[in-house]
């Protein structure tokens, strides 16, 4: 296709004309509509994020993710546990979350703010 400059016409300046035109005869000149609201979008990446964690906890927990974000498992009440004192190489194969809910039924104080290898000592000892 070849081009041909006057099939198309600038919109912008013949408006930007009519509103010179406008202001020299004195008439008023109406602002613009405002641009449109957003829409609501979902954000891709916060989902993506939110189901990634939803796939996540399955694992742990050994249920299947439902709708709801909550496992299967997760529906019934866990019952509490007793910490026995556990070698520490049981300890060390435990993933973080896991020797975080240890140290939540142990009471152990400080937990938050420990790391994997500060829990694995500290369920140790206790």
């Amino acid at each position: 296709m070849t081009w041909d400059p006057d099939e198309f016409h600038d919109t912008f300046q013949e408006k930007v004309a009519a509103l010179i035109d406008a202001k020299k005869t004195g008439d008023t000149v109406e602002k613009a509509d405002e641009p449109a609201q957003p829409t609501g979008a979902v954000d891709l990446m916060e989902a993506l994020r939110a189901s990634l964690e939803r796939a996540g906890s399955s694992k742990a927990t050994g249920g299947k993710a439902t709708a709801s974000g909550k496992t299967a498992a997760a529906k019934k009440p866990a019952a509490k546990k007793r910490i026995s004192s556990t070698s520490k190489e049981d300890l060390s194969s435990l993933s973080k979350a896991d020797l975080y809910k240890k140290a939540a039924a142990a009471n152990l104080p400080g937990r938050s703010n420990m790391t994997r290898e500060d829990l694995v000592k500290a369920l140790s000892r206790a």
